[in-house]
């Protein structure tokens, strides 16, 4: 006799067959997968990203982060599929790239209580999840970027991210400012880099050779002429 069970999964009901873990969660919500204790989902709009911890790591269900002595309810049981419902998932999750466990020195969740998040700042390919066994750096999968601003893994091209490489664009930006970027580059070291005169998402490097390459700051970021790099447009003054 087969055994029908209701799977209360982290205060949402889970539908095995159809990867419904993150319905009607909010993008970057944290699930622990019904099925394997080392493994987690992050929910977003469209396929959730699915995350492995490392080895000998389970996912614990009351930190919402991979821990060595993690709380794991026993998946050990059957479920009875609907005779109508499809034999195959309605949509397959995203894997990421494995996990790592960072050196337990590094600072980026000093302070931070388990299962926050931290963004990577050399980059927005990865973020970090804090752990009692320190930070896990997590990469998010081909195609896609660590949102900074919704805490997310999503398309490379929608992202915010203030630590994202710039779109470099050659020879002004078609409103004749080239020849005036070059004026400002007259004279200066190689690597040179100022705020764009007229463009707040933009900004401009020199090559040392009198000559000047135009950069645009990600989605969501300005240049920032304090710091000299892409922040959140809301840290920046134009």
């Amino acid at each position: 006799m087969k055994l029908l069970v209701v799977l209360l999964a982290l205060g949402g009901i889970v539908g095995l067959h159809g990867f419904k873990i993150c319905d009607r969660m909010a993008p970057g919500t944290i699930m622990g997968s019904p099925t394997n204790c080392s493994e987690f989902y992050m929910c977003r709009d469209g396929r959730p990203v699915l995350f492995a911890c490392p080895e000998n790591m389970y996912f614990d269900v009351d930190t919402s982060a991979c821990g060595y002595e993690a709380f794991c309810a026993d998946n050990d049981v059957d479920f009875e599929q609907d005779p109508y419902e499809p034999p195959v998932p309605e949509y397959r999750p995203i894997e990421a790239n494995p996990s790592q466990l960072v050196p337990t020195q590094a600072s980026v969740c000093r302070g931070a209580a388990p299962g926050a998040v931290r963004t990577d700042t050399t980059g927005c390919s990865a973020f970090y999840q804090c752990t009692k066994a320190g930070p896990l750096r997590l990469e998010c999968p081909a195609g896609t970027l660590y949102d900074s601003n919704r805490l997310v893994c999503d398309a490379a091209d929608i992202v915010s991210c203030a630590y994202a490489p710039p779109k470099p664009s050659i020879g002004g930006d078609g409103n004749g400012s080239g020849n005036l970027l070059e004026i400002l580059c007259f004279g200066k070291k190689n690597g040179y880099k100022f705020a764009h005169p007229t463009n707040c998402a933009r900004y401009v490097v020199c090559n040392g050779r009198n000559k000047a390459q135009e950069f645009t700051c990600p989605t969501g970021t300005a240049y920032n002429k304090q710091r000299k790099i892409c922040d959140f447009t809301h840290n920046v003054e134009c």
